[in-house]
């Protein structure tokens, strides 16, 4: 099995999202190494010595024995077009350090700065973040993500995004998008919808 791959984000000395961070590492080592043993985020981060000042990526490597932790800091890269890359076998539901096939897509993008993974006929993430999709001012997320992120999650649960069926053909509905992940909170850019090419 490939090492799971848990990023938090680290701003001015402060975990951002540990609960929802610290579930998702459970609930991967519960569902593929059948642990039982729970990983508590918050004592286990705080015995570190961390950056206190800036915005920085804690990476943390694991698996049901090891624990890999490093502060990396971290420079938004500009996303302001996305191309459309059809995948029907493509799963990543757990974070895993392996991105062979995401990076396989990845390089398919040409001229745009990024993809939008097409996952039999619905819409899924792009290479590195959930979607978030606006119709006159309500913003929407697709039900079929590979990876239920957990900046997704916590923008559900606020009831600022709710979950809908994105099909192929439903993008030019929608009026704007825009890339959200741990790093990225939902004050992100926006990407007009004219910017993903098919």
């Amino acid at each position: 099995m490939s090492l799971l791959l848990e990023t938090i984000k680290l701003l001015d000395g402060n975990f951002l999202n540990l609960s929802r961070h610290e579930q998702r590492m459970n609930r991967a080592l519960k569902t593929l190494c059948g642990a039982e043993d729970h990983v508590e985020l918050e004592p286990m981060l705080n015995t570190m010595a961390r950056p206190e000042q800036g915005l920085y990526k804690c990476r943390i490597v694991y698996d049901d024995v090891s624990r890999e932790i490093e502060f990396v800091p971290y420079t938004y890269r500009p996303v302001q077009s996305l191309r459309v890359v059809e995948h029907d076998r493509i799963n990543y539901e757990f974070k895993y350090t392996n991105r062979k096939l995401l990076d396989q897509l990845f390089a398919l993008r040409k001229d745009c700065d990024d993809i939008l993974i097409v996952k039999r006929g619905y819409v899924t993430d792009s290479s590195y973040a959930n979607v978030a999709f606006r119709r006159k001012n309500r913003w929407v997320t697709p039900w079929s993500a590979l990876l239920k992120g957990t900046q997704r999650q916590k923008l559900i649960e606020q009831n600022i995004l709710q979950e809908e069926d994105i099909r192929l053909e439903d993008i030019r509905s929608f009026d704007a998008c825009k890339l959200i992940n741990a790093m990225l909170e939902f004050d992100a850019p926006e990407i007009d919808v004219s910017n993903i090419v098919f």
